[in-house]
């Protein structure tokens, strides 16, 4: 009986956390600790209330001010612990805080300040003393409003606000002009004030997930933002984009637009996330000049044709029409150059078999090359399917979409009057690939102004001197799969060539020329027979972010590549190398090249 006594009355013991509990997980070595750094980490703590000596951290106590008059007395000469940093950064996040302490306002050197994960219902107004606060995330609480006084931490360079409640934003926000990245996704507002536009040095708005029904006008006049995000909401009306001239990334996904918003200028798009809306119509005039597109998605809307002008996007990689209302896929999509991922599920296609869609891309794409009588569209000016000059592609066509495209044609040499004709339409793009040259031929050089030269998969053996001094406008070129062993000594004069694959090829060494490309960002080498590499060529290379090396013969990475911080992208895999291990090398490559760096004999 006892027994059962003692059982019952141990687990009926529940002792509720108090203050006195919050102020004890402030020990005097993580204090000690905060005034040496400037930082204070009191994360995931448990804490219902911050620790009442946050707030006067810096400050020493009697029992600590008598301490240092008698280390000074006695010229101590350890340690000279009172001196300290005040405190810059305080990280109170996931926790239990439902208030925070009108006394933040003491911290006035505070730079960064995360608050993320708590139960905060509101802000005392003092927070808006902090001047120097560059760093604020309140990301998921329960905020509803903002005091007026939030709005004069105009030094902030960071805001996020993400998963509150907040319904609406003072126009005093366009105060915050020095804000770079600004996270407003997961609440519930309505509108944005007129004052959001002049938020002009904004790189991130993410505006997701809220019930905006539209964007105001001013928000062209960020010219710096390179990732809008305002999927899920309400959106029915945009304003033209087209100012947005360093936008990369545009996310519209899931709202009720019944257009095509107008992007026509925003030279550097890259992705532009369309799905689950009411888009009626693929108008191209609001893709004008959107030529570095790669990705764009159009599933779940209610599109009936594709345009035969959508081939003007010869960039794009992925294409999302899934879930629409089209019942033919046009045979200019057989002949984009860089299609890697075509969906058309969903759609009632008539003169695709529902088999071959099902077996994806390579599949779909194969069939409208070679089924040209199958479409009543007008194929003469965009089909590339056997030898015949009469399909070779003709000059309205190429002046229309800067491209000249004579891929999988088996060629050995290439027709003059075609070469004539793109010069004379200014392409941008020349596709070759899947050919049969063993050499570029010298009529080649008069298109002068291509930027982007595909000649994988053919048998090249060497590249002529020329290809430097005529092409000095290439940013991207693909030599992949020849039968290459050297590249010519002139390289270096592509001033603005950005990307190189030399990939499934005969190299033993990266040729030296390679590192004379300033401009070079992406290098791509993989499956050769290189031996080597030389951590003092690479070096040159200043903008290199992406190297692959894997599948060749590597025997030793030296550890001075781990120098080479600007590389966010290594392969080293495939090699025959010991170190690092195959475990470091699933690693991130920022943790491989610090590997590389510690193993540098001092």
């Amino acid at each position: 009986m006892s027994d059962v006594k003692r059982r019952v009355n141990h687990l009926a013991v529940f002792k509720q956390r108090t203050r006195n509990d919050d102020n004890a997980e402030l020990s005097e070595n993580i204090v000690l600790s905060a005034r040496k750094t400037g930082n204070l980490n009191l994360s995931s703590r448990g804490l219902f209330t911050v620790p009442n000596r946050v707030w006067s951290i810096n400050e020493l106590t009697e029992e600590e001010v008598k301490h240092l008059h008698f280390e000074l007395d006695c010229k101590h000469e350890g340690e000279r612990w009172w001196e300290q940093e005040p405190l810059k950064k305080l990280d109170l996040s996931y926790n239990s805080l439902a208030t925070i302490d009108p006394k933040i306002e003491c911290l006035t050197e505070l730079t960064t300040l995360l608050l993320h994960n708590n139960l905060l219902q509101d802000l005392p107004a003092a927070i808006g003393n902090l001047k120097n606060l560059k760093v604020l995330n309140l990301s998921h609480n329960k905020l509803e409003n903002l005091p007026l006084q939030f709005y004069k931490l105009v030094e902030l360079n960071e805001l996020y606000l993400k998963d509150n409640s907040i319904k609406k934003l003072d126009p005093t926000v366009g105060d915050f002009v020095m804000l770079t990245r600004l996270d407003l996704s997961h609440n519930n507002l309505e509108e944005l004030p007129i004052g959001t536009g002049y938020l002009v040095r904004l790189i991130s708005l993410d505006l997701s997930h809220n019930m905006l029904k539209e964007l105001p006008p001013d928000l062209t006049n960020m010219r710096t933002l390179q990732k809008l995000d305002a999927s899920y909401n309400q959106l029915e009306i945009l304003p033209p984009l087209g100012e947005l001239r360093k936008v990369e990334t545009v996310m519209l996904q899931s709202n009720k637009l019944t257009s095509l918003p107008d992007m026509s200028g925003c030279t550097l798009l890259r992705t532009l996330h369309l799905a689950d809306n009411n888009i009626a119509e693929i108008d191209m005039s609001c893709l004008e000049g959107v030529g570095r597109l790669r990705t764009l998605t159009l599933g779940n809307n209610r599109i009936e044709t594709v345009p035969e002008e959508v081939i003007k996007l010869v960039c794009l990689e992925i294409f999302d029409l899934s879930h629409n209302k089209i019942t033919v896929i046009p045979s200019c999509i057989g002949v984009m150059p860089n299609l890697k991922q075509f969906l058309i599920d969903g759609n009632n296609v008539q003169n695709v078999r529902a088999d071959i869609i099902r077996c994806g891309t390579s599949r779909i794409l194969k069939h409208v090359r070679q089924d040209t009588k199958s479409t009543n569209l007008n194929i003469q000016e965009h089909v590339i399917s056997d030898t015949s000059t009469n399909n070779y592609p003709d000059k309205y066509t190429m002046q229309s979409t800067k491209l000249l495209s004579l891929a999988g044609q088996n060629l050995t040499e290439l027709p003059q009057e075609v070469l004539e004709n793109a010069c004379k339409a200014d392409v941008g793009t020349v596709d070759l690939s899947r050919n049969k040259l063993s050499a570029l031929p010298d009529e080649l050089c008069v298109i002068a102004r291509v930027a982007d030269l595909k000649l994988q998969s053919n048998q090249l053996t060497h590249l002529p001197e020329w290809i430097g001094e005529k092409f000095q406008y290439l940013q991207v070129l693909d030599l992949s799969r020849n039968h290459l062993q050297t590249l010519p000594a002139c390289l270096g004069l592509l001033k603005y060539l950005q990307e190189l694959n030399i990939s499934f090829n005969r190299y033993k060494e990266i040729p030296e020329s390679v590192s004379d490309i300033s401009s070079l960002a992406i290098l791509i080498a993989n499956d050769n027979s290189i031996t080597d590499i030389d951590v003092t060529s690479l070096k040159k290379l200043q903008k290199l972010a992406t190297l692959n090396l894997a599948n060749n013969n590597i025997g030793f990475v030296p550890p001075e590549l781990g120098n080479l911080k600007n590389i966010k992208n290594l392969y080293l895999s495939g090699n025959c190398f010991k170190q690092p291990r195959q475990a470091i090398l699933a690693k991130s490559t920022e943790e491989v090249l610090a590997y590389l760096r510690n193993r540098i004999p001092h």
